[in-house]
């Protein structure tokens, strides 16, 4: 990682305390950790799933197969549509709340 893509803590803080603002007044303050916690899970799994997903195509190629077989093998596994990132392109959705639920629940019953 460059040293200009290196996140500091201040702007994590920054990123975490905005996120609580958006809580403020429709969430009691001690649920936040509930939601917070939970969504920088689900991007940590996210990243690490696109990481892998990156080197099996480098090492794989266009070989979608072998590529899948692998990544069923991972630790977690992301069903279609249920990473951060596909949550976060419906992030303005009305009903987003039911969206990552969805999604976690995806995430859980996953063999």
């Amino acid at each position: 990682m460059a040293e200009t893509d290196k996140i500091k803590q201040d702007e994590i803080n920054s990123i975490l305390w905005n996120a609580c603002d958006t809580f403020r007044g429709v969430i009691d303050p001690s649920e936040y950790k509930n939601y917070i916690l939970v969504f920088l899970f689900l991007k940590y799994i996210s990243d690490i799933w696109q990481d892998h997903y990156e080197e099996y195509q480098k090492q794989y190629g266009d070989d979608d197969e072998r590529i899948l077989r692998k990544m069923e093998r991972e630790r977690f596994v992301l069903p279609k549509g249920a990473s951060y990132y596909d949550i976060y392109e419906q992030r303005n959705a009305d009903n987003i709340g039911e969206l990552i639920n969805v999604a976690l629940e995806k995430i859980e019953e996953h063999p």
